[in-house]
């Protein structure tokens, strides 16, 4: 059975940056790499991503490089700064999907390690570890009934 994490493309990073907080050990440890890994070329993707969609909204220069002015790339029409905005607004709302079913022993230590996580998390960290053990949950829990 396909194992996979799906996270809003604006995620990645935090969740990442997350993980890369905790105090882990061993197998828990290694999932934890291979996850930031897994993450780390989503968010390439992601950006790559933002990347199409912001390109035709700017002036280029006869070599095709984005102009710009005062340190900001400039609009080839100004008044379409909205459009643009909803666009990678709505680009940073898609869905990440990992698929992670090769590492799914090291995930499930690193599912197991979090699920018994015992130092503190507060603000936007346990919205992560929330975020994320949902999402581990949604694979290994099916796993215990």
């Amino acid at each position: 059975m396909t194992k996979t994490i799906k996270l809003q493309n604006a995620d990645l990073v935090p969740v990442g940056n997350f993980l890369g907080k905790l105090k882990l050990k061993g197998k828990a440890s290694r999932g934890r790499t291979k996850l930031i890994k897994l993450l780390e070329d989503k968010n390439k993707e992601y950006n790559e991503d933002r990347e199409e969609v912001r390109d035709p909204y700017f002036e280029h220069d006869d070599k095709g490089k984005r102009v710009t002015k005062d340190n900001a790339y400039v609009l080839k029409d100004p008044t379409k700064g909205a459009d643009l905005n909803k666009e990678l607004v709505d680009l940073a709302k898609e869905d990440a999907v990992i698929e992670f079913t090769e590492y799914s022993d090291k995930f499930r230590a690193l599912y197991d390690a979090l699920n018994a996580y015992s130092y503190e998390l507060a603000d936007a960290d346990a919205t992560l570890y929330d975020l994320l053990m949902d999402e581990l949950e949604n694979n290994f829990k099916k796993e215990n009934d």
